[in-house]
């Protein structure tokens, strides 16, 4: 069984002779060509069964047409199956209206010609428009001059019933594959950006060494706290690696970096989920801490000298541990998120000067 499927699979999926072709549209044609054949074939039986010897070759000059088409598309290239099928089809379609009549409803596959030319990745849209204009002319032109016209073969009711439904659920169904393939891809295609949107908007928000927010994400945030919560308070603490450039000196950058990082790592652990840790440059991060008093972010602050100054990094020949000094300043209800981040960055200023590893608030 999965032979037969795999040997059917391929009777669609098999290239072209010529290089370059787009494989997605070869295989909706070559759909769209079984699905005539298979119509063609029920609308041929059916008109037998029936005594329809006439209508009965109708359909056979269909399966005919269609056939070939189908067959060629192996050693033609895309472009111009696309224009025969075309062509051709139109052709097909006012034949059927003339001779099986406007009742059975052959003039869907108007429809169907229009849909595959646009969804068609070749030619130009002045081209597709153009020949949508035709097939609108040629429709209107039938459809006011012989919508009264049995047609060459009239039906009795039955019949026509049958015919009618083979027809509109064919060209129903012709428009539901090229639909549903054109669409898979375009949503598939805008499911990637937007992913790929979301993995740039992380990148531009991200420092890639440590993972935290970066400077420009940290004030956004700052700036969302200010318009979303007027009634709550936040603080702000600009924090600075202690003799950072002599760690970089004396061990080379890539300590520096491990330094970086562990810090990052270890103000992360330590905060609330809701506070915001960012790198703001350099040896500098800066800590939000949402709904919190001086008092409040003072007490978790603390927690954090105590234990980052435990830490030890290890360059392969020396044990080392790190100082940080912390400015927090308090949001003064202000509307002004430069003015409480110059505050914080003064009071760390003043850590500095004053022997720093100390927290200013």
């Amino acid at each position: 069984m999965r032979k037969i499927v795999e040997n059917i699979k391929a009777i669609f999926t098999k290239d072209t002779a010529s290089e370059g072709e787009s494989a997605k549209l070869l295989i909706v044609l070559r759909v769209l060509f079984a699905s005539i054949i298979i119509y063609a074939v029920i609308g041929a039986i059916f008109c037998a069964c029936r005594s329809r010897f006439d209508a009965t070759l109708c359909f056979v000059g269909f399966l005919a047409i269609y056939g070939l088409i189908f067959y060629s598309s192996y050693y033609v290239r895309t472009t111009t199956l696309i224009v025969v099928t075309h062509l051709i089809s139109l052709c097909c379609v006012i034949g059927g209206f003339l001779l099986l009549g406007p009742s059975v409803s052959v003039q869907n596959f108007f429809i169907v010609l229009v849909v595959m030319c646009f969804f068609s990745e070749y030619g130009h849209y002045l081209i597709k428009g153009i020949f949508t204009g035709i097939v609108f002319i040629v429709y209107y032109f039938l459809q006011a001059h012989f919508s009264h016209v049995i047609g060459v073969m009239p039906f009795q009711l039955f019949d026509k019933m049958i015919l009618e439904f083979l027809n509109i659920s064919v060209s129903f169904w012709c428009i539901a594959i090229v639909c549903y393939v054109y669409s898979r891809d375009s949503q598939h295609l805008e499911g990637k950006l937007i992913e790929y949107n979301k993995i740039l908007q992380q990148q531009a928000c991200t420092d890639t060494l440590t993972g935290l927010r970066n400077r420009r994400s940290a004030n956004d945030f700052i700036e969302k706290l200010i318009k979303k919560n007027e009634e709550k308070g936040f603080c702000v603490c600009m924090c600075d690696i202690d003799f950072f450039k002599k760690v970089n000196d004396s061990y080379g950058h890539d300590i520096g970096d491990k330094v970086l990082a562990g810090v990052a790592q270890a103000l992360v652990d330590n905060v609330t989920e809701d506070c915001l840790v960012s790198r703001w440059g350099g040896e500098e991060f800066l800590i939000v801490f949402p709904n919190m008093n001086g008092d409040e972010a003072r007490s978790i602050l603390d927690k954090i000298r105590s234990r980052i100054k435990k830490i030890e990094f290890d360059t392969g020949t020396k044990v080392f541990s790190i100082t940080i000094t912390y400015g927090l300043a308090e949001y003064g209800f202000d509307g002004n998120a430069e003015a409480v981040v110059k505050e914080a960055d003064d009071k760390l200023y003043i850590g500095k000067e004053n022997g720093r590893d100390q927290i200013v608030f």
